[in-house]
This record gives C-alpha cells, sequence and structure tokens, in this order.
C-alpha cells in the first residue's frame, strides 16, 4: 500500500494532510512577485509540523479506505504501521526520502526535520514557469526640442480666415445643443409628474380594495383569538465532550452524525477546533465521571481513537 501516493493526491485538494502517528503535511499559499526583473507565479509550499500526530481528523483513512475498498479501521492501522516504520528506520539511519514529498531526517535532540521537493501543489498556477520581465521606457515630454516655425503674414490672413467659420459654426452648434438639452429636461420633468400621479391614483385604488377585503373576512370571526405563549429553553451543551471524528471536509459531518445516531447515541456537531477541524461527538456531559464512564465503555466497544474534549460551549 503506498501511503505515501495518497498523501501527494490529497495534498492537491486540502490545505493539511494528518498521518496519524507522525505529524502534519501542510500547504501555505504565496502571492505571485516580481523580483529582480522576474515575474514568479503564485505557489502553494509544503511544511510539516510534528505536533499534529496525535490528531485524527479521518481525512487519510477515509481516503484509503475508498481507494484499497478496506475498512476504516484497517486504513488507520495501516498509517500507524507506515508513521512507525518512518520513525524505526530513522533511528538506524540518517535520512529517509518520501517519493514526491521529500526528506525526513532526525535532528540531535530526536526531532523530525522535513525538507520538501520542489513540487508545486497550487493546481490553479501548476507548470507556470518564471519568466522575465522587459523594462518598458517611457519617453519624458520635452525630451526633444521643437523647431520653431515662421510663420509669415500672409498665412496668419489666410489661418484667421479658415478658423473664422468654424467658430461661428461650434457657436450656432453649441445653441442647438442647449436648446435640445433644455427641451429635453422640461419634457422629462412633465413626464416624471404624470408617472407620479398614476402612481397615486392606483395606489389609493389597491389600499381601498385591501380595507374593503379586511372588512369582509372581519365579519365571519366570531370569537377573539387566544394568546399562544411558547417558551424557548436556550440549548446547552455540558462541558465534557466525547469526540468521535474531527474532519477537513465539513460535508463528512453529517455523515459521521447520521452513523452515530443509528448507532444509538446522542451525536452532534460542535465547531472547528484550533487547526480547522470540524468536530462530532458521541455526547455531552455536564458531570466529568459520567463523561468518563462513557468514554471507557465508548472506547472497548466502539472506537478506540475517541477522546475526551472540554470545553464550555
Amino acid at each position: 500500500m503506498n501511503i505515501q501516493y495518497y498523501i501527494k493526491t490529497l495534498l492537491y485538494r486540502h490545505d493539511c494532510v494528518i498521518v496519524n502517528g507522525l505529524g502534519g503535511f501542510v500547504t501555505q499559499k504565496q502571492a505571485s512577485k516580481l523580483e529582480n526583473g522576474y515575474f514568479f507565479p503564485p505557489k502553494k509550499n509544503l511544511t510539516f509540523n510534528e505536533s499534529l500526530g496525535d490528531s485524527h481528523d479521518g481525512l487519510l483513512a477515509n481516503h484509503i479506505a475508498k481507494n484499497e475498498k478496506v475498512s476504516f479501521q484497517i486504513a488507520q492501522q495501516k498509517i500507524k504501521t507506515f508513521s512507525k516504520k518512518i520513525k524505526d528506520t530513522l533511528e538506524d539511519e540518517t535520512d529517509i526520502y518520501l517519493k514526491d514529498l521529500g526528506h525526513f531526517k532526525m535532528n540531535t535532540e530526536r526531532k523530525l526535520v522535513f525538507k520538501p521537493d520542489n513540487t508545486d501543489w497550487l493546481i490553479e498556477a501548476y507548470g507556470l514557469p518564471k519568466f522575465k520581465v522587459d523594462q518598458v521606457e517611457i519617453p519624458q515630454e520635452n525630451s526633444e526640442k521643437k523647431q520653431p516655425v515662421e510663420i509669415t503674414t500672409a498665412a496668419k490672413v489666410k489661418t484667421l480666415k479658415d478658423a473664422q467659420p468654424k467658430k461661428n459654426y461650434w457657436k450656432y452648434a453649441a445653441v442647438g445643443i442647449i436648446a435640445l438639452g433644455l427641451a429635453g429636461l422640461v419634457g422629462s420633468q412633465i413626464y416624471q409628474k404624470d408617472v407620479k400621479a398614476h402612481n397615486l391614483v392606483q395606489q389609493e385604488k389597491a389600499k381601498q380594495l385591501i380595507d374593503q377585503k379586511i372588512q369582509e373576512s372581519s365579519f365571519f370571526v366570531q370569537k377573539p383569538l387566544k394568546a399562544l405563549s411558547v417558551e424557548v429553553k436556550p440549548k446547552t451543551f455540558g462541558k465534557y465532550h466525547i469526540v468521535g471524528g474531527a474532519f477537513r471536509i465539513r460535508a463528512n459531518v453529517d455523515k459521521k452524525i447520521n452513523q452515530l445516531q443509528r448507532q444509538g447515541f446522542d451525536a452532534k456537531y460542535i465547531g472547528q477546533n484550533k487547526y480547522g477541524l470540524h468536530q462530532v461527538v458521541y455526547a455531552s456531559f455536564q458531570d466529568k465521571t459520567q463523561a468518563l464512564k462513557k468514554l471507557s465503555q465508548i472506547k472497548s466497544q466502539n472506537n478506540p481513537y475517541a477522546w475526551l474534549y472540554v470545553k464550555e460551549l
């Protein structure tokens, strides 16, 4: 079972893929930029967070179970075996490589160090290369000296004669435009007054018709109706929650709730945790002792990976 391949395929569609027992692969989007005369398209960088190894959102296990046609529990066990194998290998070797993801090594503090491959995880900009941007020179005004042109007296007289009719033409044209504008303005005001008067008449007719219908309807009411008072109690949750799953995709929440409710649990959705995962709980309790007792029962009979989440909702 090539688990690293399933991790890779999920990273193209999700910002975080958690590998239970190992950590979480997280992609971060980087905007396009212009640097040193080159345009760099947007991309997603891959990082690794070892602290997410204790989390479990079901994304990877569900994906493996669906593609390998195995149960969810078997997929979870395969992931744990995969994580343990990597850590055991790093105890003996200084470096381990996961194809298309990157290199792992253990530092002196026995912490995982990850160096990602140069892979572009942003599908929208996949395959776009960087390219050089040519600079465009904008000519400055008055960069070239204009040569003076000598105009003779005869040329001046001819220019004035040619310019005179054009000036008169624009004068009459301007008068015509102003006249048309005034006529249009007056006509528009008259039209608006007619429309306003028509609307007032129609509104009055509608009001009279509504009053008539109300009177006709009131005639058939023999007894006054009693006011109905309903007391709505605020919905409260307990402080102690038994978590059955945390999901990156919101649609998986409803599926999990339906599954647990069919098994007889008071399952519900309690929101997102600090990692942005949607949490589904088997039940919530006000009393811690009752919550721990129920958690022990669920772990032994239903889900060994269930845990207790304490938060006031």
